[in-house]
């Protein structure tokens, strides 16, 4: 008998996916202000974060090869209440060319168990709704 009691992987309904929100360029930097998320995402975090993921989102935007760029990402906005685009961030680490380089392998791990656990806090589709 094998021992696949625990190897089972969780079976995933199908999720829409979110847009990434992409921040514009502003004269302090990068802003979330007239975007179509920038109205839920300026009420929940500390100023002082919401600073920070627009830069990181920026990052994102560009495809930058750093994961720490997309974890932060996603742990913001997963933090500011929006799961979806948490979930479209981890898929952008996980889609990336970088994220199998060897060097990354831990941070890749670290994003799929993100991605796992984003996956069940969000309701799938249901298939009449497709």
């Amino acid at each position: 008998m094998a021992l696949t009691l625990f190897r089972r992987r969780a079976t995933y309904a199908l999720i829409d996916r979110a847009p990434i929100p992409v921040p514009r360029f502003s004269i302090d930097g990068w802003t979330l202000s007239g975007t179509p998320s920038a109205d839920k995402l300026a009420s929940n975090p500390p100023r002082q974060d919401l600073r920070e993921l627009e830069t990181l989102l920026h990052g994102v935007a560009v495809q930058v090869d750093t994961p720490y760029t997309y974890e932060r990402a996603a742990t913001l906005l997963e933090r500011a209440g929006e799961h979806g685009p948490a979930l479209s961030v981890c898929e952008a680490w996980l889609a990336h060319p970088a994220s199998r380089w060897p060097e990354y392998t831990q941070h890749t791990r670290a994003m799929e168990k993100h991605k796992a656990r984003l996956r069940v806090r969000l309701k799938p589709v249901s298939a009449a709704a497709r």
